[in-house]
């Protein structure tokens, strides 16, 4: 017979028979039934629920039978033998040990208590719905999990309508489906008080607290030894007050792990944080479109075609999901409210209208209210928790278009009563409540997610503070703008690119209302850009500006903000527009001049000297002040412009050897701190041996700086090496290649800088020659002739007057003199994209 040891006692189930010391002992039949259920739970808690239902089967019985079997065993255990759990039911606390019929102790009656599985009931009324299959969180899912195996509290925090509460609901249903796995969901958002959580955790365990104590710890008497997983869900408007009676109940239990979803951590020491991120969305301009690997688009497509069974996602249609995901930030819950938008406006029209997106993306079906759609709700709720603090830094750091630096946003914050220490801290527990992200990057940087920045300028619209804190931003960016201007000549070029290249929507963004509301900050604003635009090659975007900011200038403005912006317009326009250069160049190094500014003084003298007229001696005269100011101390990168500035007036003198010189120390001193000038000296050689006749020289050198050239980016040194090997290769014979090059040098100048195309005129002409399409060639002869006017160079350089030497030379073989009088009667002039065009047979 089977036998089990229940602390100094003999049980034997079988027989119904309890011995003490070998004799038996007297039990009612009830409390030997209520005895056998205690002992099968081996120290677990046994709610009263099963014992009436084990004990008196099929039976309606009251449940205060229960106690009258509880105190007939206890008066046979001992007092401590039975312990109650106040309104829960009742635990064994005598040691449970089995024995086979030969006395020796099963394997099985080793399992220690605290390895064992209780049978606990969980109703599946308090599990949530789940709608939709989860789409892109398996990576998620399985960290979560993971933690949840490491830690006994994680917290899942994100941006709402991130998807927590969804990857949530999967982590219930994996861990369900675990053997004996007990799992139990709580929705706190609609709790205000800490009063009535333990109660709704209660309810999703299926017990009721009893009356006169507390309820966090009559739970823990519940659930001390239960391998139970408790998910709290929408916990940040409890946020601190429940994090330290939640503390309590896991250090009270022994296996009780919990999940949170909020906004922000609860910060409780031991607290695993899990930040979810936003669905993965292809960049602007990422080219062809792999939908797999954007869970963004794949949300997108399922959603849409549940809302309309027509819908297909197809090549065609792709980009338009794309730039819909990325303008709402991979943010699940926006994502699917715009797909269900798709069978009433088309893709098309849903992009152009997400700029209103409070009001366009509302829960279909739901009763009329403009402002407050879902997804504004979401973001309203998050609102709503702030302090008046944080929600004044929120709505302020809304004036960033892009992410920003944690000085920059502090500056935006900080007003009187906010100052810049309390600011930063501030910034700090918006990230914590995930309305700002932390971006991993070093330095760190901030963003806020474009629907949040949406939000955030609509409440600072309605708070009448929008110009006030527009305002500060653009100031803080002109701060953080004059500083990127001082570190560029002495910082390493990568690195000053990885600092500030960040900047440059915020930059447009400030631009922009200051040139309505700023005058004076606009000018400045413009004029200590010009570094960051140059080394980003949005050399056309400074040029565009440049009639609007010139109306603002004021005899009032400092003269040193003057100076700079005209040596912006220099920089610009240097061998574009060589005559608003050059006169741009004289205004800037008198500017900085009266100011006693040297260094700028300098870099002006540089660029009116590179800019200068035809005669090579009032260039040269200019070139020599400049290097009387110069100073070995100062920065390389600044060095390195004077003399690459040499080498090109040595070139067009024809001294060529002495260019060589000049651009061999221009490279030493770049190489020291800027790629750009290391690559424009080199082109710079290139272009020399070309002009020195040695081809073969040229294009050693030419084609593998090509190739490079094209993953390096560097548009604007890329189109003058191009000009230079298109050159060399039509020269050395090899038109096929000259033709691949000289493509390429149209399709890049024409996107991204047509005015340089009239560089490479006198090349194309030469193309035309090589393919015996004359009168083509002498057309675009007499446009390159124009071209150089049109852009106020005088004369060409060596290496194109040698390209030039053999365009005449063909030319006057084949069609005579005559075809340099001129275009015959009404034969249409061209310009220099139709010209290359031509050259290349674009066009007819």
């Amino acid at each position: 017979m089977d036998l089990l040891r229940v602390g100094t006692f003999d049980l034997y189930p079988s027989e119904r028979l309890l011995c003490a010391a070998g004799k038996p002992v007297e039990l009612g039949s009830r409390a030997f039934d209520v005895l056998l259920v205690l002992v099968e739970y081996r120290g677990r808690l046994v709610t009263k629920s099963t014992l009436l239902e084990r004990v008196w089967p099929r039976l309606v019985v009251d449940e205060n039978n229960i106690p009258a079997q509880i105190a007939s065993l206890r008066r046979v255990l001992g007092a401590g033998a039975i312990r109650t759990v106040q309104g829960f039911g009742y635990r064994l606390e005598l040691e449970v040990s089995s024995y086979g019929s030969t006395g020796r102790a099963s394997p099985h009656a080793e399992t220690s208590r605290g390895q064992e599985t209780p049978r606990f009931s969980v109703p599946r009324r308090a599990w949530p719905d789940r709608l939709g299959s989860l789409i892109g969180r398996e990576d998620d899912l399985r960290a979560v999990q993971e933690a949840l195996q490491r830690s006994s509290l994680v917290t899942v925090v994100g941006v709402a309508g991130v998807g927590k509460t969804r990857l949530a609901q999967e982590v219930l249903v994996r861990e369900a489906e675990q053997p004996d796995a007990i799992v139990a969901w709580v929705s706190l958002a609609p709790l205000d008080s800490m009063h009535h959580v333990p109660s709704a955790i209660a309810v999703a365990l299926g017990l009721s607290l009893p009356d006169g104590i507390d309820g966090f710890a009559a739970l823990a008497q519940a659930v001390e030894n239960v391998p139970l997983l408790l998910i709290l869900d929408c916990a940040e408007r409890l946020g601190d007050a429940l994090a330290m009676p939640l503390a309590s109940l896991i250090v009270q239990t022994r296996a009780v792990r919990v999940l949170v979803t909020s906004q922000a951590p609860l910060g409780i020491p031991g607290e695993t944080v899990y930040r979810l991120p936003a669905l993965p969305v292809p960049k602007a301009g990422h080219g062809p479109i792999d939908p797999a690997r954007f869970a963004a688009i794949a949300l997108f497509a399922q959603r849409a075609s549940a809302a309309d069974q027509r819908f297909e996602l197809t090549a065609s249609n792709v980009s338009l999901v794309a730039d819909i995901c990325r303008r709402l930030d991979g943010v699940p819950l926006a994502i699917e409210l715009a797909a269900a938008r798709v069978p009433a406006l088309g893709l098309a029209s849903l992009l152009a209208r997400l700029d209103d997106r409070f009001r366009l993306l509302r829960v279909a079906g739901r009763p009329v209210d403009e402002r407050r759609g879902a997804l504004y709700a979401a973001f309203d709720w998050s609102y709503s928790l702030l302090s008046p603090s944080e929600q004044k830094a929120f709505i302020r750091l809304g004036c960033f278009t892009d992410s920003f630096s944690m000085a920059a946003g502090g500056h935006c914050v900080a007003d009187g009563t906010i100052d810049m220490s309390e600011a930063m801290d501030l910034i700090g527990r918006l990230v914590d409540r995930s309305l700002v992200t932390a971006l991993k990057l070093d330095p760190p940087r901030y963003l806020l997610l474009e629907t949040a920045r949406y939000f955030a300028l609509e409440k600072l619209g309605a708070s009448g503070e929008l110009d006030l804190a527009l305002r500060r931003m653009a100031a803080a960016t002109l701060d953080l703008l004059d500083l990127a201007y001082q570190e560029y000549w002495s910082l390493d070029e990568a690195i000053w690119l990885h600092r500030y290249e960040q900047e440059l929507d915020n930059v447009r963004t400030a631009m922009e209302w200051a040139m309505q509301h700023d005058p004076g900050l606009c000018v400045a604003l413009y004029g200590s850009a010009w570094p960051l635009l140059v080394e980003s090659d949005l050399q056309m975007q400074g040029r565009a500006q440049y009639e609007h900011v010139l109306a603002l200038l004021t005899d009032a403005l400092p003269r040193a903000r003057v100076g700079r912006f005209w040596e912006a317009i220099a920089s610009y326009d240097s061998a574009r527009q060589c005559d608003r250069a050059r006169y741009a160049a004289e205004l800037a190094a008198a500017m900085h001049a009266s100011v006693g500014d040297e260094r700028s003084r300098y870099y002006a003298l540089m660029q009116l000297a590179i800019n200068g007229p035809v005669d090579i001696s009032t260039a040269r005269t200019v070139l020599e002040s400049a290097r009387a100011l110069e100073d070995p101390a100062w920065p390389a990168r600044l060095l390195a412009h004077g003399a690459l500035t040499e080498g090109a007036l040595l070139t067009g003198a024809g001294l060529l050897a002495a260019a060589r010189t000049a651009y061999q120390r221009a490279l030493r001193l770049a190489l020291t701190t800027s790629e750009r000038q290391a690559l424009a000296a080199t082109v710079h050689i290139v272009e020399l041996d070309v002009a020195c006749d040695d081809v073969a020289a040229a294009l050693q050198l030419g084609r593998p700086l090509a190739l490079s050239l094209r993953h390096l980016g560097r548009r604007d040194t890329r189109i003058e090496l191009l000009v230079v090997t298109f050159s060399a290769l039509l020269i050395a014979g090899e038109t096929d290649e000259a033709r691949a090059a000289g493509a390429e040098l149209y399709e890049l100048a024409a996107r991204f800088d047509s005015g340089k195309l009239y560089l490479a005129l006198d090349a194309m002409a030469l193309l035309a020659c090589r393919e015996r399409h004359y009168e083509t060639a002498a057309r675009i002869a007499a446009c390159a002739d124009a071209a150089l006017e049109v852009h106020g160079r005088a004369r060409r350089r060596p290496a194109a007057q040698r390209v030039r030497g053999v365009v005449d030379m063909v030319l006057d073989e084949n069609l005579g003199p005559e075809w340099r009088t001129g275009r015959p009667p009404g034969e249409e002039r061209l310009d220099e994209a139709r010209a290359c065009a031509l050259a290349l047979g674009i066009c007819d």
